[in-house]
């Protein structure tokens, strides 16, 4: 498996060939990585029309999204021989996302030796509170 720093690394530099698996899956590359500092990560995402419903973008995929943002975040504070599974995710809604640059942040709130708790919060392009979600991570032995 490739260290946690280069898959922050190959995300930023938006190279999909060596996207893992999951982050090809979900065709995340259409986000921009602009920060990454320990515990905390931004993601820029241009909303996508391919994926709305008739109104506004599917919530199920902002959902995908917030736990990807959250599981970047956590991945900045990771050894690489850890590993880490999402064990319960919560998801508020507030404004439907209809167009524009979605900034997606996601910080790491705290970290035990088994666990962390991490959140991400989705802002329109004038600060307005679009997301929050919070996830519980599960971090293992690789």
């Amino acid at each position: 498996m490739p260290s946690w720093k280069s898959i922050l690394a190959n995300t930023q530099k938006q190279d999909p060939a060596k996207a893992p698996p999951h982050v090809k899956a979900l065709q995340l590359y259409d986000c921009k990585l602009t920060t990454v500092e320990e515990g905390r990560v931004v993601f820029e995402w241009p909303v996508n029309p391919d994926y709305m419903n008739p109104m506004a973008v599917f919530g199920g995929y902002l959902a995908a999204l917030a736990d990807q943002t959250c599981s970047y975040a956590l991945m900045t504070i990771l050894e690489d021989d850890q590993n880490f599974t999402s064990i319960d995710l919560k998801t508020n809604f507030f404004r439907p996302v209809t167009k524009g640059i979605v900034r997606c942040e996601g910080i790491v709130v705290n970290r035990s030796r088994s666990q962390a708790f991490v959140e991400a919060t989705f802002t329109d392009e004038n600060g307005k509170l679009l997301l929050k979600a919070s996830a519980m991570e599960r971090i293992l032995s690789a």
